[in-house]
C-alpha cells in the first residue's frame, strides 16, 4: 500500500505539555511519522520560515517542504491530504481554500464554529468530490469501535435504552489558564460543551445513532474563577465563566431508544469510573466502564460486559491487534494515528466526514439553544 502524503497546517516548534494551546499539531505530526501507511511530506505555518524551523525543530526529514500559505500547500501535486489543526477561528477559511483547490480535508473537531460554515463546506467537498475526515477520535477507540460492532450485530437484540454518565477533570475552581479561556466561554466554539461533551456525545451516536427528541439542563457550579497567565500569575480575580460544567442531555434516538447522557466536573470521581456507558437491548446488555480522562482519547481501564439475558456475564475483549510502531504512542495521540490509518485503508465507519460532524454540530446547537439552566 502506498503511504498516504499528508500536509500538516499548524505545527508548533516545541512541546511544552500535550494539551497545551496551539501545540495539537505535534500530536498529529507524531502519529504519521510513526505509521507506515503514512507520509509526512509538508508543513504549512504562518510564514515559511516558521515552517522550517518547526521541521528542523522536530527532526523531519529534509524531505519535508515548507509553506508560509495556504495556496501553497494547496497546489502542491505530491499532497494527498492536508490536516488543519489550528484556532477554531481559522477553521473555515483555510479548509475552504483547500477544497477550492480539490484538496482531501483532515480538520479538527470541531469543524467550524457554526453549523452555516460547517454546511457549507460540506456542500463544497460532496459537488467535488472530495473525501473529509474530523478529528472526533473516539469514533475510533477501540472500545467504541467494539461496543459498534455489538451493537450493529444485535447480540443484545433491539436496542431500548442507554444511559452514558462521563466525568471531566476540567475543574476551574482554583483557577484557569488564560490560554484556554475560550473552555469556560459558552460562546466560543470551544468551550467544555463543544470539546468534552462534544467529543463524547459523538462517539455515543456513532455508536447508537443521533436523538430524535432531546431535552437538556446545564448547571455552572463555579461562576467566577481566577485567571492565570503563563507563569500562573492572576491576571483577572473573577472571570466569569458561562459554559456549563453539569450537562444533562435526554431524549429519545432516532432508533427509537429512550437515552440520557450526563457530564459532571470535579476534581475526580468517587468510585474511580471516569466513564460509565448502560447499551440495554431486548435480548441483553451491554456495559462499558473506564477509568477517569478524556474519553475520546483513549481511557485506561477500559472493560466491557456482556449479559445475555439466557446466559450469565461475560467480559468482551475489544483490545486492538496494533502493529508494533504504534506501541510507543499513547493518548493523546494513539487515537489520532487510528484516524489517519483508518482514513488511509477507507474504513469509513471508524472515522466521521464532515457531513457525520454536521449532524453532531447540529445536535450540540439543539443541546445549548434549548438547555434548562439550573441555578
Amino acid at each position: 500500500m502506498t503511504p498516504l502524503r499528508v500536509g500538516l497546517v499548524g505545527l508548533g516548534p516545541v512541546s511544552t505539555g500535550p494539551l497545551n494551546a496551539g501545540e495539537w499539531g505535534i500530536q498529529h505530526s507524531i502519529a504519521i511519522v510513526n505509521s507506515p501507511h503514512l507520509e509526512l511530506v509538508a508543513v504549512c505555518n504562518s510564514t515559511e520560515e516558521s515552517a522550517l524551523k518547526s521541521i528542523a525543530s522536530h527532526g523531519l526529514p529534509s524531505t519535508v517542504k515548507a509553506y508560509g500559505s495556504m495556496e501553497g500547500i494547496a497546489s502542491d501535486p505530491n499532497v494527498d491530504l492536508v490536516a488543519v489543526v489550528v484556532h477554531l477561528d481559522k477553521h473555515y477559511a483555510l479548509a475552504k481554500t483547500l477544497l477550492q483547490y480539490n484538496k482531501d480535508l483532515f480538520i479538527e473537531f470541531p469543524a467550524t464554529p457554526s453549523v452555516a460554515q460547517t454546511s457549507e463546506l460540506a456542500d463544497l467537498a460532496r459537488s467535488r468530490g472530495l473525501r473529509t475526515i474530523i478529528g472526533s477520535q473516539g469514533r475510533c477507540d477501540p472500545a467504541v469501535a467494539k461496543l459498534r460492532e455489538l451493537v450493529e450485530s444485535n447480540v443484545i437484540g433491539d436496542v431500548v435504552y442507554s444511559a452514558f454518565i462521563g466525568h471531566t477533570s476540567l475543574d476551574a475552581s482554583q483557577g484557569w489558564p488564560k490560554a484556554q479561556s475560550g473552555a469556560l466561554d459558552l460562546d466560543s466554539g470551544i468551550s467544555r460543551l463543544n470539546i468534552v461533551f462534544g467529543h463524547q456525545i459523538d462517539a455515543f451516536i456513532s455508536v447508537l445513532g443521533t436523538f430524535s427528541t432531546i431535552q437538556s439542563t446545564f448547571k455552572t457550579k463555579e461562576k467566577t474563577t481566577r485567571l492565570l497567565d503563563a507563569k500562573g500569575e492572576v491576571i483577572d480575580l473573577s472571570y466569569q465563566i458561562t459554559s456549563p460544567d453539569i450537562i444533562l442531555v435526554q431524549g429519545v434516538l432516532e432508533g427509537g431508544a429512550a437515552a440520557s447522557f450526563q457530564l459532571r466536573t470535579n476534581k475526580s470521581p468517587a468510585d474511580g469510573v471516569g466513564s460509565r456507558w448502560i447499551i440495554s437491548g431486548t435480548e441483553g446488555e451491554l456495559v462499558y466502564t473506564s477509568d477517569p480522562g478524556f474519553f475520546h482519547m483513549g481511557t485506561t481501564g477500559g472493560k466491557i460486559t456482556l449479559k445475555k439475558w439466557t446466559a450469565g456475564a461475560e467480559e468482551i475483549n475489544f483490545q486492538p491487534q496494533d502493529e508494533e510502531y504504534s506501541g510507543h504512542i499513547t493518548a493523546p495521540g494513539i487515537n489520532i494515528l487510528r484516524l489517519y490509518e483508518a482514513f488511509a485503508q477507507g474504513k469509513k465507519n471508524a472515522y466521521a466526514s464532515i457531513e457525520d460532524s454536521l449532524e453532531t454540530q447540529r445536535l450540540l446547537d439543539k443541546v445549548k439553544q434549548n438547555a434548562a439552566w439550573a441555578p
